[in-house]
C-alpha cells in the first residue's frame, strides 16, 4: 500500500475575503490536495489557530483589523517562533515587507502578481528552510551545551593562529573567553615556552599533521599552570590548511604529581646513599678499631723483647774491643735495625690511639690556624714562607678535631722538613665531587722549594720509618671521618689534597 505525505496545514490571514477566497482556491484546487487551508481575518483569530499547534505555515498579510505593520509579523512570530512565515504585501507595503524578511520572514509576495505555482514554490521554499534553519538552531544548541559542559577547552584558531572561537571552559582557566587576545592565541603562553609552541604550530599548519604538546601559562591571579594541547588541522578545497582545532586540558596537578614523585625517588636515592656511606663508615670504624687493637697488642707484646735487644747491643759494645772492625759495624747495623723496629712500635701504637672521641663541628679554617701555629717554628727555622687562602663559605664538619690536626701538623711538618726552604701554600675551597656529585671542602698543601734547594719530589722521598707510619696513619684516620687525602708532585712542585665530603 503505498503512503502519502499528509497535506500541509497553511493559515491565510488576510481581511479581504475575496482575496483570501482566491489565496484558498489556488492552494485547494491547483496544487492537489497537497494543502489544508485555514482562513483567518484578524491577528488575534490567527494567534488561536498558531496555539493549537497544528499550523505549518502562514500566509500573512501585514494590515488587519485590529494589528498593522511590521508589529503583525513579530506577534505572529512570538507566538510560533518555528513556523515559517510568507508575508502578503501591496506595492505600497512592499518595503515593510522586505523589513519583515531581514527580521526572520521566510518571504513575501506582492498581491497580484504571483499565480498558483509560484505560490506553491514559495511556500515549499519557506518550510524547507525554517526546517533547515531548525536544524542548524538544534545543532548550534547542542554544541553549545557540549562546550558548556565539556572540561576539555576547545578553540579554533586560522592558519596565523589568530583565534575564532574558545569555548566557555577556558574562563575557569584565562578568564572569559571574551577578554582573550583576538589577535594572537600565544599571548597567555608563558614566555618561556611561547616560541617553541609557535614552531611546533608552524609544523601542524605546513604538514596538516596534528600534535600533542604541553606549554605553561600563567593565570591572571599569577599561578602558574600546566596545559597539554591536541591539535586537527581543517582543511580547505586545495588540501591547505584553514583552522586549527585545539582540544587543550589543565594537567597542572599530574605534573605536580609526577615532580613530587621525582622528588621523592631523589629523596629516597639520597637517603640510601647517606645510610650506605653510614654502614661503610660503621664497617670501616669496626676495622680500624679491630687493627687498632691489634696494633696495640702487637705493640705491646714485641716492645719488651725489643728492649731486651738494645740492652745486650749496648753489652756487646762495651765488650767487643774497638780494634774489631768488623764487629763495630755488625753492632752499628743490628742498633739502625732496632732504631726502625722501634720506630715502627711507636707508630704501631700510635695508630691504635686514633679512636672517635668528641664529634663536633668544627671549622677547617680555624684547624688549619691551629695547626699552623703549631709547625711555625719549623716554617722559621727552614726559611719557609707561609701563603694561606681560606674560602669564607665553608661549611662546619663533623669531627674529632685532635686527630685531625695531628693529621695536619704531620702532613706540614713532612713537607717543611723535606723541601729545605722555599713556600708552603695552604688553601680551602668548595667543588663539585666528580664520581659522587657532591660538594665537597677540599684542602690543599703545596710546597714549592725555592731555586737550587735539594729536594726530592719523587713517591719514594728519604724519611724515616716513623714518618712513613705516620703517613700511613693519617690516611686511616681521614678515611675514619670521610675524607681521604691524595699526593701528585711535579716540577719539584709537591701537593697534599685533603677532601671532605659536605
Amino acid at each position: 500500500m503505498e503512503m502519502t505525505e499528509p497535506p500541509t496545514n497553511i493559515l491565510v490571514v488576510e481581511d479581504e475575503s475575496g482575496f483570501a477566497s482566491v489565496l484558498k482556491m489556488l492552494l485547494t484546487d491547483g496544487c492537489r490536495d497537497r494543502f489544508s487551508v485555514t482562513l483567518a481575518e484578524t491577528l488575534s483569530e490567527a494567534l488561536d489557530h498558531l496555539r493549537t499547534g497544528t499550523i505549518d505555515v502562514v500566509l500573512l498579510d501585514l494590515s488587519l483589523p485590529d494589528k498593522t505593520g511590521l508589529e503583525t509579523y513579530e506577534a505572529v512570530a512570538q507566538a510560533a517562533p518555528f513556523v515559517p512565515v510568507v508575508v502578503l504585501s501591496g506595492l505600497s507595503d512592499e518595503a515593510i515587507a522586505v523589513q519583515a524578511v531581514r527580521e526572520g520572514a521566510q518571504d513575501y509576495l506582492v498581491k497580484g502578481q504571483f499565480e498558483h505555482r509560484l505560490l506553491e514554490r514559495a511556500i515549499r521554499y519557506a518550510v524547507e528552510r525554517k526546517r533547515i534553519e531548525r536544524k542548524l538552531r538544534e545543532g548550534e544548541e547542542f554544541f553549545r551545551l557540549i562546550s558548556e559542559n565539556v572540561t576539555d577547552m576547545i578553540a579554533v584558531v586560522d592558519a596565523d593562529g589568530r583565534r575564532i572561537y574558545n569555548s566557555p571552559s577556558y574562563c575557569k582557566l584565562l578568564g572569559e573567553p571574551s577578554n582573550l587576545s583576538p589577535v594572537d592565541s600565544f599571548e597567555d603562553i608563558l614566555p618561556e615556552d611561547r616560541d617553541n609552541i609557535r614552531n611546533v604550530f608552524r609544523d601542524v599548519v605546513s604538514t596538516g599533521r596534528g600534535c600533542r604538546a604541553e606549554y605553561r601559562v600563567r593565570r591572571s591571579d599569577g599561578e602558574l599552570r600546566h596545559i597539554e594541547s591536541q591539535s586537527n588541522v581543517i582543511t580547505d578545497s586545495s588540501g591547505l590548511t584553514e583552522r586549527v582545532v585545539l582540544v587543550s586540558r589543565d594537567v597542572s596537578a599530574r605534573v605536580r604529581t609526577e615532580n613530587e614523585l621525582r622528588q621523592a625517588l631523589a629523596d629516597a636515592r639520597r637517603a640510601h646513599e647517606q645510610l650506605h656511606s653510614a654502614q661503610q663508615r660503621i664497617v670501616q670504624a669496626e676495622r680500624l678499631e679491630a687493627v687498632s687493637t691489634f696494633a696495640a697488642t702487637v705493640a705491646h707484646e714485641v716492645k719488651n723483647p725489643l728492649q731486651t735487644i738494645v740492652l745486650g747491643i749496648d753489652y756487646l759494645g762495651d765488650s767487643i774491643a774497638s780494634q774489631d772492625e768488623n764487629g763495630v759495624i755488625i753492632l752499628k747495623r743490628m742498633a739502625e735495625a732496632v732504631e726502625r723496629a722501634d720506630a715502627f712500635i711507636r707508630g704501631l701504637l700510635e695508630f691504635s690511639t686514633h679512636r672517635k672521641r668528641e664529634l663536633q663541628e668544627h671549622d677547617m679554617g680555624e684547624l688549619l690556624t691551629a695547626s699552623l701555629a703549631a709547625v711555625e717554628p719549623e716554617l722559621c727555622s727552614g726559611n719557609v714562607k707561609l701563603v694561606r687562602e681560606f674560602c669564607d663559605d665553608a661549611p662546619l664538619l663533623r669531627l674529632d678535631a685532635r686527630p685531625i690536626k695531628h693529621v695536619l701538623v704531620t702532613l706540614l711538618t713532612h713537607e717543611i722538613h723535606c723541601m729545605g726552604g722555599g713556600v708552603i701554600a695552604v688553601r680551602t675551597f668548595l667543588r663539585d665531587g666528580i664520581e659522587s656529585g657532591k660538594r665537597m671542602l677540599m684542602v690543599d698543601i703545596e710546597s714549592r722549594p725555592n731555586p737550587g734547594a735539594a729536594h726530592d719530589t719523587a713517591m719514594a722521598r728519604k724519611m724515616d720509618a716513623q714518618t712513613k707510619f705516620r703517613l700511613m696513619v693519617s690516611k686511616k684516620v681521614l678515611e675514619l671521618y670521610g675524607g681521604r687525602v691524595d699526593y701528585a708532585a711535579q716540577d719539584r712542585v709537591s701537593r697534599y689534597t685533603i677532601s671532605f665530603n659536605t
